[in-house]
């Protein structure tokens, strides 16, 4: 008997028990609304506030199928199959909400399996809208094509990051088995690696009062993850989701940022904190005129040995690396006392009168940050065996710019230290335009003049780049320094690959782009003479189906240029004519109309 294309689309007929249900809008009820779209009619099932019980819907479907959902502008909805390990939030893209996004679920054997509602997981009680569900049946060649999809590893070429904080922040998450989800967002993708980033072993994780209700968080966001964090080993959650990965096959790395040390007003106080910081201000970064800075300093081997001993924790969750995130946090060595004893003793002289980029400066920064990522392989190795917990680096925007803050990524890979390299597109150095060189040299800073120029003028550099051709910097002595373009820099960076065998992988940002726009930025990629991609928290881009489809698959280096990415392709988008008993397509009832 041949099956044909299913479309439930009166999906309060569909879901029970009913007794969730309410004909008017209750904070913990489901409601059902008649609505006709310009193809078809139905009732679509809402909850606008509050967490009404789970419901279910068994379409008594036989076989495989592609399971395509109906998101209306603006909603999200949690959904599994009853044969699911955990519940995965899929959110639409439009934000208007006369507008529906037909967008790919999932492919699956419905054989005696149900699709389960669920909106216990949403912290905030989120606008969560369902539409309709439409199953199209595969064929046998159709099952075979997807289940060798799987097995592909030529296409397995996207590094992605989930920041776990995000659970924490947004998802009302009540078991272990709920972490699972941060690893089920990536099924049938092209994702060789996920690294799942942590800040719970690094930070205090208490509060400076008893009773959490007496504290003024900033955000109700910040008062959930204190919350969330006392809900959960974060360690045993780490490992829960790195045990998902292992079941589907994705390789798991761990990151921790290298600069993670805490954040300012408002931020302060809490969950951000570090007691390591607090107690040691004796091992904390300087400037060249002897000002503090937070920042905690390689310098030091206590500080060194502090986040090696956090990294090693972090690998006994049995993933597969550790990712050390280069991109947050900076500074990581300055001026500090090791440091200008150490060049005092090279060179005869202190260098607090030198900019950053000065060679035999940046040189020795370069070699405090080379003995970490030494300790860091040699403590992984006596932990776990020769090389079996690999060192990945998060890295800046180019090798000039790795430098620039102490770390030589060529090094490193030249000794073997690390296995793979992230290029994230960010650029970090000093402004020195005003007037703070010594009178007889423009190589040498006057402390004094420097000292009042920081403090009337923002004088370091942070900047975000956007995969576009970014200008050299221009280096103390006027010199162009850094890629002059696109190509240029990743052909740099797969230069290492080359010799050292170390596998690049490049950042395309910002996080939401169109499909269009993920799969012209990664064919630019490729035509540099990349091999990889990266998606930088991939949490925010996996829920978005319509966009995810195409990201999802940026690793099919070789079939991506042929690939249509368009609309009616791996998403559709519908009109609401009428919703209720208030047409929706001629005159917008949102202006009363």
């Amino acid at each position: 008997m041949e099956r044909g294309i299913v479309l439930f689309s009166d999906l309060y007929e569909c879901f029970e028990p009913k007794k969730h249900f309410s004909e008017i809008s209750l904070k913990n009820k489901w409601r059902a609304i008649e609505l006709d779209t310009s193809e078809y009619s139905g009732r679509l099932i809402s909850s606008i506030d509050g967490m009404p019980e789970d419901i279910s819907f068994d379409p008594k479907l036989k076989g495989w199928y592609k399971i395509l959902i109906h998101l209306p502008g603006r909603s999200s909805v949690y959904l599994k199959l009853s044969g699911d390990d955990a519940f995965i939030c899929m959110s639409a893209v439009t934000k208007r909400r006369y507008l529906i996004e037909e967008v790919l679920w999932k492919c699956a054997d419905m054989t005696d399996q149900s699709i389960i509602l669920s909106k216990k997981l949403d912290a905030y009680t989120n606008y969560s809208v369902l539409s309709a569900i439409k199953f199209i049946p595969m064929n046998d060649e159709e099952v075979a094509e997807y289940k060798r999809e799987q097995t592909r590893r030529d296409t397995k070429r996207i590094y992605a990051t989930d920041d776990l904080h995000n659970r924490l922040a947004f998802i009302n998450q009540n078991s272990y088995d709920d972490w699972r989800a941060v690893a089920i967002n990536y099924e049938d993708s092209d994702i060789e690696w996920l690294s799942v980033e942590t800040l719970a072993t690094l930070v205090s994780n208490h509060l400076a009062v008893d009773n959490i209700d007496d504290f003024a968080f900033p955000t109700q966001i910040d008062r959930h993850v204190q919350e969330s964090m006392k809900k959960f080993d974060m360690h045993k959650a780490i490992c829960t989701v790195v045990d998902q990965c292992k079941k589907m096959g994705i390789k798991s790395s761990v990151s921790m940022r290298m600069g993670g040390w805490g954040m300012p007003f408002p931020y302060d106080q809490f969950y951000f904190d570090c007691d390591f910081v607090e107690s040691h201000p004796e091992w904390r970064t300087r400037d060249r005129n002897g000002d503090e800075i937070r920042a905690m300093s390689y310098a030091y081997p206590e500080v060194r040995k502090f986040l090696i001993d956090e990294l090693v924790e972090c690998a006994r969750s049995e993933c597969d690396a550790v990712t050390i995130m280069a991109h947050r946090g900076i500074p990581y060595v300055l001026f500090e006392e090791p440091v200008a004893r150490r060049f005092y003793e090279l060179y005869g002289e202190y260098p607090y009168e030198l900019p950053l980029d000065e060679e035999r400066l940046n040189k020795l920064h370069c070699d405090i940050m080379t003995e970490y990522v030494r300790e860091l392989r040699e403590a992984l190795d006596k932990e776990f065996g020769k090389n079996r917990v690999e060192i990945h680096f998060r890295s800046i925007y180019s090798l000039y710019d790795s430098k620039y803050v102490g770390l030589d990524a060529e090094r490193w890979a030249k000794e073997g230290l690390i296995s793979a390299i992230i290029s994230y597109p960010q650029r970090v150095h000093e402004l020195l335009g005003g007037d703070v060189w010594k009178d007889d040299s423009k190589e040498k800073l006057d402390l004094d003049k420097y000292t009042n120029y920081v403090r009337t003028s923002y004088h370091v550099n942070m900047r975000p780049c956007d995969f576009e051709t970014i200008e050299p910097i221009v280096n103390y002595r006027g010199e162009l320094c850094g890629p002059k373009s696109q190509r240029e820099r990743v052909e740099e960076w797969m230069e290492l690959e080359r010799k050292y065998g170390v596998k690049v992988y490049f950042e395309i940002l910002p996080r939401h782009l169109t499909s269009e726009e993920f799969k012209s930025r990664a064919l630019d990629l490729y035509d540099c003479g990349a091999e990889r991609i990266a998606l930088w928290d991939t949490y925010s881009r996996a829920a978005f189906r319509s966009t995810w489809a195409t990201a999802r698959r940026l690793g099919h280096k070789d079939e991506l240029k042929e690939r249509n990415v368009g609309e009616g392709v791996d998403y559709r988008t519908l009109f609401m004519l009428k919703l209720g008993d208030r047409d929706l397509n001629r005159f917008n009832p949102d202006w009363g109309g």
